[in-house]
């Protein structure tokens, strides 16, 4: 467990096939050469961001909105990798954390101390930059146009913040899909949300991840189907703190399937003139939820240092 921020050091990456391996390593090289000049920063969050189109989408089409959040000690330029097989026609943008972190990283947040003093200050990082993300995405649905819900996804700080804006944020987001995270308990919804509908999530988890455990997303899970979420998870054995081919795989096939609906929802929207296209709330969705949730995750969150999938622990 983990006992000072920077203490701990993450166990050694499962072997990936070679093709998939090599792909990655090539990848992370060339990403050393992208320039920060490629970055659009936005004024109203402080963020920087990459701006990558899909599935021969131009700059001016009104496309579904991805943003895709890397993890400890990564950046846009080389996590965009991770949607470049993605067929649909999108809008992906890879925001970059604001803390430097390592040699060419970034962070999102701090990890504290494992006690409830140490778990507070998680949460309070976690929503800040969750914050800043909500922000970037709101300008840009107003600036870009299409679907007014986005599609969010990450790994690691990526993933965990994915499951925070579906909860803080579910008016701004359709679906999230987040791999390798889970939502810290001071994050919990503390009721059932009234937005409708509320957004799809659905978590990829290595079975056997000791930084993030299996065990925590299931909490994370728990609390949030109790308050009225659609969640479901996928977790493979034998895989630890990384993205295996078989997670990619499942992760273009979701946020394929995400971008699909989000067009048609919205072509429809815009068909019936915008009017009747919220589910109607039932009397239960207009309560407080006061179903019972699960028991938080042992005081404090993830390990010092959740490595990003093309990057090798020491």
């Amino acid at each position: 467990m983990l006992r000072a921020a920077r203490s701990a050091r993450p166990p050694r990456r499962p072997r990936l096939p070679a093709a998939f391996a090599a792909i990655l390593v090539a990848i992370g090289m060339l990403a050393r050469f992208a320039h920060a000049d490629d970055l659009v920063r936005d004024d109203k969050s402080g963020l920087q961001y990459l701006e990558v189109m899909t599935g021969g989408a131009d700059l001016a089409d009104h496309v579904p909105i991805i943003v895709a959040m890397h993890g400890l000690g990564d950046h846009p330029e080389s996590f965009r990798i991770i949607l470049d097989d993605l067929p649909a026609r999108a809008r992906v943008v890879f925001p970059r954390a604001p803390t430097p972190h390592g040699p060419d990283g970034f962070s999102w947040f701090d990890f504290h101390a494992d006690d409830d003093e140490g778990t507070a200050a998680l949460g309070e990082g976690v929503r800040s930059a969750g914050e800043r993300v909500a922000t970037l995405l709101a300008g840009l649905i107003k600036e870009r146009g299409g679907p007014e819900r986005a599609i969010v996804c990450g790994f690691s700080q990526g993933g965990i913040l994915s499951f925070d804006l579906a909860a803080a944020h579910p008016e701004l987001i359709a679906e999230a899909i987040p791999i390798s995270g889970y939502l810290p308990s001071p994050l919990w919804p503390p009721e059932r949300p009234k937005v409708r509908p509320l957004p799809k999530i659905l978590a990829l988890h290595g079975a056997d991840d000791h930084l993030i455990p299996l065990q925590w997303a299931n909490w994370s899970i728990e609390a949030l189907r109790s308050n009225g979420y659609d969640v479901t998870l996928k977790s493979w054995p034998g895989v630890a703190h990384a993205i295996s081919p078989e997670m990619h795989s499942a992760l273009i096939a979701a946020v394929d399937t995400a971008v699909t609906d989000l067009s048609e929802h919205a072509a429809e929207h815009h068909a019936s003139g915008g009017e009747g296209h919220e589910a109607a709330d039932d009397a239960a969705a207009h309560k407080p939820g006061s179903v019972e949730v699960p028991g938080p995750p042992p005081a404090n969150s993830p390990p010092a240092s959740p490595m990003p999938p093309n990057v090798s622990a020491p």
